[in-house]
């Protein structure tokens, strides 16, 4: 299978230290991991973005070149610790996965391709409104607005792909929708988000659904080696 074009830009980026990425300084300047001005969230926003954050990482392992994390600080201006946003959900592609402290922009010389944002009372108008001007701004190449409870925006789901120099709003059918940089489908399912595998035709396992199917094989396996050990005996 031909590498995509992230991969070749993935494999061809210096190593660096891990401690640069870590790093809370950078050139002097102090960029905090958390901040005291940072919003609260609700338990549905919570579970929700970790379900789909370990739901990708699990779907992009492999992948060296893509990095994903969720609520962290992402810092656009250089020298300025106060200008900064932390999206619920950023994946990029092109950039070492490793741990980082915080996102800064400069460093990283990609701006995140896909930004999801839960919508909440608190936050639902500056998702629709100040984050995707500045998400259009710096480049975004998708962006999603989902709202679990289904009590602030006109659907479930907003989608915007980019479309020369803007962020426009594209269809979302049946309640869901493809996203060409995952790869994947956003569908808004039994009250919560899911994320569907065309190529397989089905839903992603999350986490714990993993985990289940793991221990489930594994006590299969363990029975039918009881019963060959079983039938051994009886020769």
């Amino acid at each position: 299978m031909s590498e995509t074009l992230e991969q070749t830009q993935a494999r061809n980026l210096p190593m660096q230290n891990a401690e640069s990425y870590t790093s809370t300084i950078y050139k002097g300047v102090y960029y905090p991991e958390e901040r005291e001005d940072d919003m609260g969230e609700t338990s549905i926003h919570i579970n929700l973005i970790a379900d789909l954050l370990k739901t990708l990482k699990l779907f992009f392992k492999n992948r060296q070149d893509v990095f994903l994390s969720a609520n962290m600080n992402l810092y656009f201006e250089p020298g300025n610790s106060r200008r900064w946003y932390a999206p619920d959900l950023l994946v990029a592609f092109g950039v070492p996965n490793v741990e980082r402290s915080s996102y800064l922009l400069w460093r990283e010389k990609v701006f995140p391709q896909v930004l999801i944002e839960i919508a909440s009372e608190k936050t639902w108008r500056n998702d629709v409104d100040e984050k995707l001007r500045m998400y259009e701004e710096f480049g975004a190449e998708e962006y999603y607005v989902l709202d679990p409870e289904f009590a602030y925006l006109p659907a479930p789901l907003i989608a915007f792909r980019r479309q020369d120099k803007n962020l426009v709003e594209v269809e979302v059918i049946d309640n869901k929708v493809f996203s060409p940089h995952l790869d994947l489908e956003i569908v808004w399912k039994e009250n919560t988000f899911r994320l569907f595998d065309t190529q397989t035709n089905d839903f992603l396992l999350t986490l714990e659904e993993s985990e289940k199917k793991r221990k489930q094989a594994e006590s299969e396996n363990e029975i039918l080696k009881a019963e060959i050990e079983k039938l051994k005996s009886q020769k």
